[in-house]
């Protein structure tokens, strides 16, 4: 069957139905479209997997998935195959070479969710992902695969530079996850410098423990705040100088976005990265960021370039702040999601019929696969009372979502017709 147009002209019906609210999930699918939703372009709605329901999935005109992969939360997609509702999918992660000692690896690269993973790639009408090597990785599954720029919300940045203190440079890392490895990279370094530079440097370690540094008069910790909205609020005012950016190159962290570049550049930190291809994309060296090889020394080298060096670092944050401007934006983004709605909408290309059409669970079935998942969340390989928290704290954010965009809904009502991307642009 083909994808149907959005009933009688009118705005089409967008149902985003994601795992848990997370960054990944909010950031590219959720901000987005919940913006649209307001600016009177679509209706939209979100579940989470695990509470979806039959009338939710059968009154959208356009499903969107991210980062799904529970073979047991699979029947809203074997639904909308049924009946040609087109499908997008989502990806800013490449789970198929994940290591298995990553945190979630094991998670992510189970057998039975890595099949389901590919169900979802090859029957979806479009897929977006955030870099040309997971853009070649997904095209062996869809040939309709679209890489998409990172939004940034700059209604979270404030206007002018945030202050400094002239005396101390600030070094800033900043992470969500809890088990953190990649600051291995720089961490011998980095207390070089804290050496080197006695009472003129703090680091900053947000979300992570700082590990051997634990302890150090000019080392400081602050938890992750699950909340991304009040981290990047918080984070874009904080005044940090200088940010690091490890990443290393395989095949697995081929596949990442440039998110550093973005946070740090809307924040005005001159970022130091690693000399990989997420980042030789995006940083101008010398320019709008400094790209470190993975060479001894090479982190104690750009820091301290960067913290004696005056000019430098402010031209770094100038240029890097006017290059994140004019390239990530919520514009940018809304107008992204409207192409492809409309090319969704607009497809004729026959979808894969699924081999059974599974029905929508009761909602006694809903409640032990919410149980189940909740169980699920926590193996994943992190501490368990920040799973916990995590997973309630999805389940309450959903519920005061979804009271924003029924309230953007009646204030608007539901008669606008649709407008394609280029209408919009207009």
């Amino acid at each position: 069957m083909t994808a149907r147009p959005a009933r009688g002209g009118r705005l089409p019906a967008v149902l985003a139905i994601v795992p848990r609210l997370i960054p990944s999930t909010l950031i590219g699918v959720i901000k987005p479209l919940g913006a649209l939703h307001r600016d009177g372009r679509i209706r939209f709605d979100v579940a989470l997997e695990t509470w979806v329901s039959r009338r939710q999935v059968a009154r959208a005109d356009v499903l969107v998935f991210c980062r799904n992969t529970e073979p047991a939360y699979a029947w809203p997609l074997h639904a909308a195959v049924a009946v040609g509702t087109p499908v997008i999918y989502e990806l800013d992660d490449d789970f198929f070479s994940m290591p298995a000692g990553a945190p979630g690896g094991a998670y992510h690269r189970d057998p039975q969710r890595l099949d389901q993973l590919e169900r979802y790639l090859r029957q979806a009408t479009l897929v977006r992902v955030y870099s040309e090597a997971l853009r070649a990785r997904v095209t062996a599954y869809n040939a309709r695969v679209h890489r998409v720029e990172g939004p940034l919300d700059w209604d979270l940045v404030p206007v002018e530079p945030p202050p400094r203190n002239p005396k101390v440079r600030r070094i800033v890392y900043a992470t969500s996850r809890l088990e953190d490895t990649l600051a291995a990279t720089f961490t011998a370094d980095l207390r070089r410098i804290l050496d080197a530079f006695r009472g003129r440097v703090e680091a900053w370690f947000l979300g992570c423990r700082p590990g051997q540094l634990a302890g150090h008069p000019d080392v400081h910790f602050r938890e992750f705040v699950p909340d991304y909205d009040v981290f990047f609020r918080r984070f874009s005012r904080a005044g940090f100088d200088i940010g690091l950016a490890p990443l290393p190159d395989d095949e697995f962290h081929r596949a990442k976005s440039d998110n550093k570049f973005r946070e740090y550049a809307a924040s005005r930190i001159a970022g130091i990265y690693s000399d990989v291809r997420v980042y030789r994309e995006s940083v101008a060296d010398g320019r709008t960021g400094l790209l470190v090889p993975a060479a001894p020394d090479a982190w104690f080298s750009a820091m301290a370039r960067l913290i004696e060096d005056d000019e430098l670092r402010t031209r770094v944050q100038n240029e890097a702040w006017t290059c994140a401007r004019a390239r990530y934006g919520m514009a940018q983004s809304k107008a992204t999601w409207l192409a492809h709605l409309e090319a969704t909408l607009a497809s004729d290309r026959a979808v894969a019929q699924p081999s059974l059409a599974a029905a929508a669970p009761s909602g006694t079935r809903r409640t032990l696969r919410f149980l189940r998942r909740g169980i699920e969340v926590l193996r994943e390989g992190a501490e368990l009372g920040p799973r916990i928290t995590g997973l309630f704290r999805s389940t309450r954010a959903l519920v005061q979502l979804r009271r924003e965009l029924a309230k953007a809904r009646r204030k608007r009502g539901h008669g606008t017709r649709f407008r394609s991307e280029k209408e919009y642009a207009e």
